[in-house]
């Protein structure tokens, strides 16, 4: 009985000590992205509007998913950003403004699609004033 219960113990050992190394393997992709402002009448890019764009990586929380912030940047003067992120994480980007606000989701809680090398990401702009 005293065998089969420390076959047991080592079995449970074992196997939890293989997830840990099985998971420790992750290899960060890194990709270049580049996210446009556009405005969501217009369906036309925001120049020279300076917008902020955070970015969000996803991350496990209890019950939920959570968001950390990662970084935030500044369209140029095209309504674009080019950035650099990890390419087997899931993100989340929020445009803010003075009386505006657009958001895109490229993460496993609200979409199967991951991002992609060289892809660009357009940001729909709502005007919080029009509502």
């Amino acid at each position: 009985m005293k065998s089969n219960a420390l076959r047991a113990i080592k079995f449970i050992c074992v196997f939890i000590f293989a997830l840990l190394i099985f998971n420790c393997n992750k290899k960060s992709d890194p990709i270049t992205i580049t996210i446009h402002s556009i405005d969501s009448k217009t369906k036309l890019p925001r120049l020279n509007t300076f917008d902020t764009i955070e970015v969000r990586k996803e991350g496990f929380g209890f019950i939920k998913k959570t968001f950390k912030k990662v970084a935030e940047y500044t369209t140029d003067p095209t309504g674009s950003v080019k950035i650099m992120l990890d390419g087997t994480e899931g993100y989340n980007f929020l445009l803010s403004g003075p009386n505006i606000y657009g958001s895109a989701d490229f993460s496993e809680a609200f979409t199967k699609e991951k991002l992609k090398d060289g892809q660009e990401v357009n940001i729909e702009v709502i005007s919080l004033e029009d509502r």
